[in-house]
Formats: C-alpha cells, structure tokens, sequence
C-alpha cells in the first residue's frame, strides 16, 4: 500500500499534470467511439444533415422556430446515439480486458516477456483493446519506456480498470514480483467488479425503457398530428401564444429526460 501511495502522488506531481488540447480530445473521442473518419468530418456531416433538415422544414412553410427544433433534434439523435456507442464499446472493452488478462497470465507462465505477453494479447483480442496493447508495443520497439508507455495508454483512457492495471504494473516493474500472479489477481477483481455492474444495468433497463417510451411518445405524436392535422397544429406557429406554449412543452421535455436519466443511475 505505501508503494501504490507512492506511485499515485509521483502521478500527481504539478510538473506532470498536462491539459489536453481540444484536437487531442477529439482524437480520443473518435478512437472510444469507433469512428473511421475524422471526428471533424464527421461534426460537420451531422451539422450539414442538422442544416438540411431545417431547409427542408422552413421551406415546406412551417416557419423558422419549427426548422430549429428538426435541426435540434438531429443534434440531439446524433449525440445519444454517440453515448450509446461508446457505453456499448466500454462494455466490450471490460470483456475483452478480462480475458486478455488471462492469456498474459498464461504467456507469462509460459515463459514470455512481458512486451511478448502483450503482443499476443494484441493478436488474439480484437478491436478495441487490440489497438491500446499494439500502442504499447510500438512504442516499447521505438525505445519508449515500457512504464511510460503503459502509464500514457491509462492517462488516455476513459477506463479505470486500466489506470488500475498501469497502476500495478508500475509497481510491479519498480519492485518486483509474480507479474503472471498479479494478472490472475486483477482478472479476479475485476471480475467481481464487473459483476454488479451488469445487475445495475439489469435492473435499470426497465427505467430506460419508460423513459424512451416517454420522450418518443410526444415527439411523434407532435410529428403526426403536423402531418395529417396541419390546421389544427398552425396555432403553434402563427400565434405567440401558442409559440410560447411549444417552447414550454420542449423545455418540459428535455427537463424530463434529464431528471429520469438521473433516476435512472444508481451509484454505489
């Protein structure tokens, strides 16, 4: 515990505490999110579609707060289900991180390196985690440090399981020890970490699923009733009354969703 306290106040020294930039935060969202293209391609494709959408809703004469909200709403589409993405790539990242454990630990009591423990783990184990161990790799080939490669891969990371494994790692490689132990034990924790998360998940699907149902069912009922009622819904367009009455009703939606979304998070 002492060598772990260490090693944690050596990360938190001023001198080695760097900002990151906004191009190097767009980076890593792209990698957590799966993107192939450049996130920058991608941000102005979803504002061009966010463009044509209100086009498309100012020029069938709806008016210009209408063409907003469909602009809105492709901005608001386009961003949850980028949250999807990267929550759905988390969970096989913490799959794949399990397992890859396991055949380092194997390799390692085989009689591997540690760096040819982490090549196969780049071989075997598919995307994402395959990317972050042949990083590692590279750069130890390169002349990098092996802890200040590991270390840099955990800074860049949105996952605590691997800032816990740099961790160990690290003190391992400072003072020593069973590395093939120390995986089987970090498997086994993280196991058992992993474990309640997917009964938390469990038991929260039903509330998202009622809180979807709920924010869908206003949304497409206001979609229909400007389709096949366009007399009865000009009101909210032509009047300031009932202009006031559409921000209103948005703005109890978005409060909406936002309060079930922290319902819906249990913290423990």
């Amino acid at each position: 515990m002492q060598l772990w306290r260490a090693d944690y106040e050596t990360r938190r020294r001023p001198g080695r505490v760097r900002k990151e930039t906004l191009s190097k935060r767009l980076e890593r969202l792209r990698l957590d999110a799966g993107w192939k293209m450049s996130p920058y391609v991608v941000f102005l494709g979803v504002a061009a579609v966010a463009a044509l959408a209100f086009a498309a809703v100012f020029g069938l004469g709806y008016g210009t707060w209408p063409g907003l909200g469909a602009a809105l709403t492709v901005l608001v589409l386009f961003w949850s289900m980028t949250k999807r993405r990267l929550a759905a790539r988390l969970a096989l990242f913490e799959r794949q991180f399990v397992d890859s454990l396991g055949i380092a630990a194997r390799a390692l009591r085989a009689g591997h390196p540690l760096v040819g423990a982490f090549q196969l783990v780049a071989q075997e184990v598919g995307e994402p985690l395959a990317r972050i161990f042949g990083e590692i790799c590279q750069e130890q080939a390169l002349g990098l440090d092996l802890e200040t490669s590991v270390r840099r891969v955990a800074d860049t990371s949105r996952n605590p399981d691997l800032k816990l494994f740099a961790t160990a790692v690290s003190i391992q490689l400072g003072s020593g020890g069973n590395l093939a132990e120390l995986m089987d034990t970090l498997s086994t924790v993280m196991r058992s970490r992993i474990r309640p998360h997917r009964r938390v998940r469990v038991m929260t699907a039903q509330t998202s699923m009622s809180k979807r149902i709920l924010i869908g069912l206003p949304i497409l009922l206001f979609v229909l009733l400007n389709i096949i009622a366009t007399d009865y819904m000009a009101l909210f367009y032509t009047d300031w009354s009932g202009r006031y009455m559409l921000a209103g009703t948005i703005i109890n939606v978005l409060f909406g969703a936002w309060l079930m979304e922290k319902l819906s998070v249990i913290r423990y």
